[in-house]
């Protein structure tokens, strides 16, 4: 299993669809790191991934920085913090 790394910096841009959304996250639009939210179709995880998803969007809309954990090898975001105010 691959070790768990964490993406700082700020949402950039965020594209959701029914089936996954992209953040892109970092410092500058030009220094960003593509990653994912996306379910397996059961309930708690589209739970979690409607969350994370709002997270984003509310980050990206409010300036906030963000750490999203993912694992080394895979850009699906596992947890998401957001700086506080």
């Amino acid at each position: 299993m691959a070790d768990t790394v964490e993406t700082v910096g700020l949402v950039q841009r965020v594209a959701a669809s029914s089936a996954f959304t992209c953040a892109w996250i970092g410092p500058t639009p030009a220094n960003v790191e593509l990653l994912t939210v996306t379910n397996d179709g059961t309930a708690p995880d589209i739970s979690l991934a409607a969350s994370l998803t709002q997270m984003l969007s509310g980050a990206a809309t409010n300036y906030r920085e963000v750490r999203a954990s993912h694992a080394s090898d895979d850009a699906k975001i596992l947890t998401l913090e957001i700086d506080p105010v």
